[in-house]
């Protein structure tokens, strides 16, 4: 059986230990026994095969799972979307949702395209819209006082479709380099002085560029510091969007049937780019293509992703995630996958998260009734980098890709056939209709004979497979991140401490190892397929990307990881020609967001520091696309 030692026992016995002195191997037992319950007369049996699979680090359930089991109010979902409404009553209702869900636990993913743009007419009070934006900083600073109260960091994904007339307010307001312009001006004078009229208002912003540029920076700089601080936030794509930009089209913006202005769609374009290049943000979420493959097209459309963007969901839907630990599934005797074994490990996976859902405690009745209709789980893998290592190609090459095109297919088909023997024993997902069901985007890609058993027998869920960052499970697996390449053969980890005798914290340094790093070392093998995330070309990144988001009927999780010299153009030429085929794209420049506490080592002074033997061995990512992850 596993247990984690070093920074992955300490990550294990922060998070998700029931008490100090659990184990690993209790905690896996007590998972098991609480997921079991749903299992009616059945409980011992798989009660013993999901123990089983945790115990021997084959599966990893989400953290939440890990944290709520077995406790009196267990929550286990990690992530849920809920509904942005125009009106009062629906702010309301958004805003409560949002401090219920982080209450326990939870991140939140909002779409707040359906919010009336800034300045449009309110005919029941005769004054005009503050814009979707206003309702983001809302739901930003109720997320401060959730975190200023000590609890856990919010995790929000905000959303706004490119087609929205707020959609410059909305990027300007997380970019890290905010400026004064004409066009940023005009919402700040609004918000400032409500009554000021419009005429003097447009005075004072024609005449920006002049005298008083100094004297509005001054006025205004509070409010040019209130940036969305608490939330990742993406912009809304589709493919006429990236049309739009091919052509040098325009961006006609409507309400309610009317236009009210354009924008050349490449200045959106740019704005993007550049910013996500300065700051990591903002992400793109593809909706056009993640709608033309949702399964469920013909009982609700999409509207966010979760926080952490893999997987995508209707209103009020919910992110069940368990990953596959791929390391633990190569035969040694082969120097390949054991096969027999990966497909064992897919079974007992796609029914434990699909037990989730019905020994689940769900924040919002809402949440309950839509998660029991369409029943998504989210079916990822964790240690894809470390797998190809093991197996002799690297993450960069013909091979690398060759390779997890195989693994993949395997998973899709067997995840698939698995819910439908599921649905056999228990019944289909509510919502299942067979003929729609089939003709979904992502349904078309399975092969005639698992579509023949969806026909006769049903599904168990509406969608089921995922790839999640795993953030900190990754770690207690002592593996690399779901399909993301090494983060390098060691790092440097800066961390504040306690100064003992005192309630000041210091700066302290530690070297952490990757235990895969080290294994390989000590036994002698050749290193060359030891590729860390920062030796592979940007594109071999998207690359990687797109073979697995084929296979994934959700969405994939990936940082796109940038030199900090990498120029903005190569890096905007490369999103349009691989964002079109992705759900969702996130990118990380090296040294974006100031300092950063982990700093990779080269593979020289790994070695180095493990024969000085000062060290601590466990697994990293390179960034958490969410707090969510708990890095």
């Amino acid at each position: 059986m596993y247990e984690p030692t070093g920074f992955a026992e300490i990550i294990f016995k922060q998070r998700y230990a029931i008490n100090e002195t659990e184990t690993f191997a209790e905690a896996c037992e007590r998972v098991a026994n609480h997921v079991a319950l749903a299992e009616n007369g059945n409980k011992e049996k798989w009660s013993g095969r999901f123990a089983k699979v945790m115990q021997h680090n084959r599966f990893i359930p989400g953290g939440r799972i890990w944290y709520g089991s077995g406790r009196m109010k267990g929550q286990l979902l990690n992530c849920f979307v809920v509904p942005a409404e125009d009106s009062r009553e629906g702010w309301g209702k958004t805003v409560s949702d949002m401090l219920i869900i982080s209450g326990t636990g939870g991140g939140v993913g909002i779409n707040f395209s359906p919010v009336r743009p800034r300045g449009t007419p309110i005919r029941g009070t005769g004054g005009e819209s503050t814009g979707s934006v206003s309702l983001m900083e809302i739901i930003n600073e109720t997320g401060e006082v959730i975190k200023a109260g000590g609890g856990r960091r919010t995790a929000l994904m905000q959303c706004l479709r490119y087609d929205h007339s707020d959609i410059l307010e909305f990027l300007h307001k997380k970019f890290n380099k905010f400026e004064l312009t004409q066009e940023t001006i005009r919402p700040l004078l609004m918000d400032t002085f409500p009554n000021l009229p419009k005429d003097e208002a447009d005075a004072i912003v024609e005449s920006f560029g002049g005298e008083f540029d100094d004297i509005l920076k001054s006025l205004f700089k509070y409010q040019m510091d209130q940036r969305l601080k608490n939330a990742n936030v993406s912009v809304l794509v589709d493919q006429e969007f990236f049309d739009l930009v091919k052509s040098e089209g325009d961006i006609n913006f409507e309400w309610n049937g009317k236009e009210t202005g354009k924008i050349p769609a490449k200045e959106i374009w740019d704005l993007i780019v550049q910013n996500s290049w300065e700051s990591g943000e903002p992400g793109i979420l593809n909706i056009g293509l993640a709608n033309e493959m949702n399964n469920i097209w013909y009982h609700k459309p999409l509207i966010s992703t979760n926080p952490c963007g893999e997987i995508w969901l209707e209103e009020y839907g919910c992110c069940d995630l368990g990953a596959i630990n791929l390391v633990e599934h190569i035969d040694a005797s082969t120097g390949d996958m054991d096969w027999d074994m990966l497909a064992d490990t897919i079974t007992v996976g796609v029914r434990f998260l699909d037990d989730v859902l019905d020994v689940n405690i769900y924040p919002l009745k809402e949440i309950e009734q839509n998660c029991q209709t369409v029943r998504r789980i989210g079916l990822g893998i964790m240690g894809l980098g470390h797998a190809l290592i093991k197996l002799g190609v690297k993450y960069n090459s013909t091979e690398g890709r060759k390779k997890v095109e195989q693994i993949f297919n395997f998973i899709k088909k067997r995840s698939y056939e698995a819910s439908t023997y599921l649905a056999a024993e228990k019944g289909s997902f509510p919502a299942f209709d067979a003929d729609k069901f089939l003709e979904s985007g992502f349904c078309k890609t399975l092969t005639k004979g698992t579509r023949a058993k969806i026909r006769e027998y049903g599904i168990r869920n509406c969608a089921v497979l995922t790839i999640a960052p795993t953030g900190t499970t990754s770690i207690v697996a002592g593996t690399s991140s779901g399909i993301e390449p090494v983060f390098s053969p060691g790092y440097k980890r800066r961390y504040y401490a306690n100064q003992e005798g005192s309630n000041e914290r210091v700066i302290e340094e530690e070297i952490v190892i990757d235990p895969l790093f080290q294994t390989l070392y000590e036994e002698g093998y050749n290193l060359e397929s030891f590729v860390s995330a920062h030796e592979i070309d940007v594109e071999d990144h998207l690359r990687m990307q797109s073979v697995v988001q084929k296979h994934i009927d959700n969405a994939v999780s990936k940082t796109i990881n940038l030199p900090q010299d990498y120029p903005v153009e190569k890096y905007g030429q490369l999103l349009q020609k691989y964002g079109p085929r992705l759900k969702g794209t996130t990118v990380y420049r090296s040294g974006s967001r100031g300092n950063e506490p982990l700093v990779p080592l080269s593979v020289e002074e790994a070695i180095s520091h493990l024969e000085s033997q000062n060290i601590i061995i466990g697994a990293a990512q390179s960034d958490c696309p969410s707090g969510i992850c708990e890095i």
